[in-house]
């Protein structure tokens, strides 16, 4: 496995969108026609009232996420086209 550089992985998507800005990088902002009706919609709400209740809940969700171990024998799905 090649190890993985994330440096912006404790950034908000708002400070990754401007550091892309501010260096001339391309941002594809384009949404998926699909995406309003995923479930994933549901979930970024929920995450929005944490983070209006409580500024740090999505960076602590972040950090106690990572320190989750995954079993390797995981199915994933396919990925579809949009």
């Amino acid at each position: 496995a090649v190890p993985r550089c994330k440096p912006l992985r404790n950034a908000y998507e708002k400070e990754i969108v401007l550091y892309a800005y501010f260096q001339g990088l391309d941002y594809v902002s384009t949404e998926c026609v699909y995406a309003p009706h995923a479930y994933r919609v549901h979930a970024r709400d929920l995450l929005k009232d944490l983070e209006a209740t409580r500024p740090s809940s999505v960076a602590a969700l972040g950090h106690s996420g990572r320190r989750l171990v995954v079993a390797t024998e995981v199915v994933t799905k396919g990925l579809g086209a949009c």
